[in-house]
């Protein structure tokens, strides 16, 4: 049966644990990818109450993971009971596969086993339409840590009914149903490859009629995350150590041809690989950049036959991009990459092409309405299935079709930003170029040396050759680092711009590969009531870098970059401002940066409608490396729009060594919340500590608290919140007593002054603040306490809306500081 070639994407937005569907936000992805030239695939939305569930083609499956032929869809995922949400608790869910053609289910197996729960990792459909899968089960009350898991690859025929079993030695914690293409049909049966539990090694085997053909074992601690069969047996790579590329090829039977693990890089991990013809391997994934900054992007790299890497490229200038699937796909790569998953609202997604050489032949942003859950890479059209409205206990799942971008541009030179100068200083992201070094074929390698903490010898990160006596290196795929080039000889090459001046040691030809780190772009306040007068906004950081260029812009919740004209506004009075460009299709300032180690940004937020938004900044030619660092803003323009705040009780008691709260709620909103942020303090004694509780669903949210003898002080912030309208419980005010070693608390009265910093509803437009309110605080001994520790329901007090919304200006302080973060 001819078929396409499915490159799964289970990974899920929507994942299985413990019977419980959960969000799941992949890391470093909190800020959307850009969708400069957005697609609206959208097929079809099926809410899946109990009408509305008949309106999918899958039921009331959720696909997890989709195989594509001719006729048919075979869709694995698990089924979820009626008007399901993840703030219920546990339910037990079951696995199921179903056949789908022309928009209605043929066949639906489901895999149901008494108080357990089961899911389907991957599907794939054999050349005479036979299907396999993942399928791992684990009790629905958890008793140990991991679960006791139990993982099998099932057989259906092409109806639908189950004819064998064949357990593997593997937990719900391998790479088993994480979203690689580890199930793979053969001319016997099927292959499969997975991890061993406690990193014992990685297994393959091929299997018919419910045995195993042959295994083998490889004595390597790896997370495999794609299987294929090529001519003469299998290509298996992965990743080793949470980054380090691996890459496996196997005969027929599994015997080693090449086990290499690609050392040497920065944390890159591997979601697909693709045989080239010359007997090499194209591997894609993400790239990850820790440190100072975080950022992720696509990655590329091209090995040779015997293992060797021949170029390593990164893709894009956004700091938060997940490659999620990769396809073979016109000589190169197809890669599906995410930005921001959604739980409610659209999930930014990319598709990027990539050539055999390493050009960038296509990219094509597209918006999915809801968590994607399941994606099939064809040739000509990529399938999207997912899930939205998952806090509603209403959800939906929601199917989308796009075309596969045509090459949409010559493969581009790649161009060079600096030569190396031997003892001189380049940074992470430039392209680095190398001339005049040899003659044409040549080949050279570039050493990275060890320094004094570094437990390696000088070794090769990558061999170069020289076609019309130049070449050009990707630096952001190496690590920070002294580095020199040699030649066939294995003599160092002095360096002068990129060209070679003379063999010499080591030490007088290397040169310094260093990192431009952003640690914080830091702001002296986030929200800006323009209404009131209040402006600018200054914004900050720092490098040790000199003479180089920034892009810095704007986007609101929407993920859409302000204009040009508000962004020059903006950004006009910025030392160094040099006008507004288009960058992948998003408006940025450039700002030419000279020497000072800290720079500052005084940026005139008044110029902005009223929003919340993300600014970053970023450095042009090292972004990709990291040096990525972003803020959020608030500004609130003159709207009308009031929401008022209460305490439900008016007073507090706290026992010596206790503590007593009260709810926190706000009234009269009409357009949901999306963010917020709270704050409290404490002057003079006695000692009482403030602490604020957030109780709204949020993707992010930051606590910080400071406290000291003579002042405490308390901060709460939560983004991406979902709330309902009308009268909403966001929080709770507690105060507490601490001490100092043995010092005691004083009994007596005090006050705490509570305040809504800012309110933003889900067009990301503010309320207007109310003002803040003063909570009186008795501290009293224990012996003598009659309060409740909780919030009950007496003496409500309020604070009147329309206040001035300025920040608090309260500052940590004190003889102890503590914060907390839930992200």
């Amino acid at each position: 049966m001819p078929r396409e070639r499915t490159a799964t994407a289970c990974w899920l937005a929507a994942l299985v644990v413990v019977g419980t569907l959960v969000a799941v936000v992949p890391a470093g992805a909190t800020a959307a990818a850009p969708s400069d030239s957005p697609a609206d695939p959208l097929t079809r939305s099926a809410s899946a109450g109990a009408d509305a569930q008949s309106n999918s083609p899958y039921g009331n499956v959720v696909p997890t993971a989709i195989e594509k032929t001719d006729d048919a869809t075979i869709a694995g995922g698990v089924a979820l009971p009626e008007n399901y949400s993840v703030r219920r608790t546990p339910v037990t869910v079951n696995g199921s596969i179903v056949r789908v053609e022309d928009g209605r289910t043929v066949w639906k197996q489901t895999f149901s086993t008494a108080n357990a729960t089961s899911q389907i990792g991957e599907v794939e459909v054999g050349p005479d339409g036979d299907v396999y899968a993942l399928v791992s089960t684990q009790p629905t009350e958890v008793e140990s840590y991991p679960p006791e898991t139990t993982v099998e690859v099932v057989h259906l025929t092409g109806d639908g009914d189950l004819t064998w079993r064949y357990e593997l030695n593997a937990s719900l914690y391998s790479s088993i149903g994480s979203g690689g293409e580890t199930l793979r049909a053969t001319d016997q049966g099927v292959a499969v490859v997975h991890s061993l539990p406690g990193s014992d090694g990685v297994r393959l085997a091929e299997l018919t009629g419910g045995d195993d053909i042959w295994t083998k074992t490889y004595g390597i601690a790896a997370e495999p995350a794609t299987l294929r069969a090529t001519e003469d047996g299998f290509l298996v790579a992965g990743t080793t150590g949470n980054s380090n590329p691996w890459v496996l090829k196997a005969g027929a039977s599994g015997a080693v041809e090449l086990n290499r693990t690609v050392r040497g890089s920065v944390d890159q991990r591997v979601a697909g690989a693709v045989p080239t013809d010359d007997g090499g391997v194209l591997l894609a994934g993400t790239q990850t950049t820790y440190g100072g900054s975080f950022s992720s992007n696509a990655w590329v790299s091209r090995l040779d036959d015997d293992g060797v890497t021949r170029w390593n490229r990164v893709y894009g200038v956004e700091s938060r991009s997940n490659v999620r699937a990769v396809a073979a796909h016109d000589g190169g790569v197809l890669m599906l990459e995410q930005g921001q998953s959604a739980l409610r609202g659209e999930t930014a997604l990319r598709l990027r092409g990539v050539g055999a050489d390493g050009a960038q032949r296509s990219v094509e942003s597209v918006a999915f309405d809801g968590s994607v859950t399941a994606s099939h890479l064809g040739a000509d059209t990529v399938s999207l299935i997912g899930i939205g409205d998952l806090l509603s206990g209403n959800y939906s799942v929601t199917t989308a079709t796009v075309d596969v971008p045509e090459r949409d541009r010559t493969d581009e030179a790649f161009a060079a930003d600096v030569g190396p100068t031997s003892n001189e200083t380049v940074y992470r992201g430039q392209n680095l170029r190398f001339a005049d070094v040899g003659a044409a074929g040549d080949t050279y390698e570039l050493v990275r040396l060890p320094n004094e903490y570094d437990e390696f010898e000088p070794h090769v990160v990558r061999r170069l050759t020289f076609e019309d006596g130049e070449t050009v290196l990707e630096s952001a795929t190496l690590p920070t680092g002294e580095y020199v080039l040699r030649n066939e000889d294995g003599e160092a090459l002095a360096l002068d711009d990129g060209r070679s001046v003379e063999s010499t040691d080591r030490s007088t030809a290397s040169f310094t590969l260093s990192s431009q780190d952003f640690f914080h772009l830091d702001t002296n306040r986030t929200f800006v009531n323009a209404a009131a007068g209040e402006d600018g906004v200054s914004m900050s950081l720092h490098s040790q870098r000199t003479d180089y260029v920034l892009h810095a812009s704007v986007t609101d919740s929407d993920d859409e970059s302000v204009s040009a004209a508000e962004l020059r506004n903006a950004f006009a009075s910025v030392d160094g401002f040099d006008g507004v460009e288009t960058v992948d299709g998003r408006q940025v300032a450039r700002i030419e940066v000279g020497s000072p180690e800290e720079v500052r940004l005084n940026v005139s937020a008044g110029a902005l409608d009223a929003g919340l938004y993300e600014v970053t900044v970023a450095g042009v030619d090292t972004r990709d490396a990291g040096a990525v660092t972003s803020a959020r803003l608030v500004v609130a323009q003159d709207a009308g729009r009031d929401v008022g705040v209460s305490l439900n009780r008016s007073s507090l008691t706290v026992p010596v060594g206790g503590s007593a709260a009260a709810n926190v709620t706000l009234s009269d909103v009409d357009n949901g919340i999306t963010a917020l942020s709270l704050s409290a303090n404490r002057t003079g004694e006695p000692a009482v500590q403030p602490r604020l509780d957030l109780r709204v669903s949020a993707s992010r949210a930051t606590v910080g608290a400071g406290f000291g003898d003579e002042e405490a002080t308390t901060s709460a912030t939560a983004f991406d919140a979902n709330t309902s309208n009308g009268t909403v419980t966001i929080g709770a005010l507690e105060a507490r007593t601490s001490t100092f070693g043995d010092d005691r608390v004083a009994t007596g009265n005090n006050t705490v002054t509570f305040r809504v910093d800012w309110v933003v509803d889900e067009d990301g437009v503010p309320y207007a603040v109310p003002d803040p309110i003063t909570v009186s605080v008795e501290v009293v001994d224990s012996t003598n306490a009659t309060a409740p520790s909780e919030p009950d329901e007496g003496g409500v007090v309020g604070g009147s809306a329309g206040g001035s919304g300025s920040e608090s200006g309260s500052s940590s302080g004190g003889a102890a500081t503590a914060a907390a973060s839930d992200e």
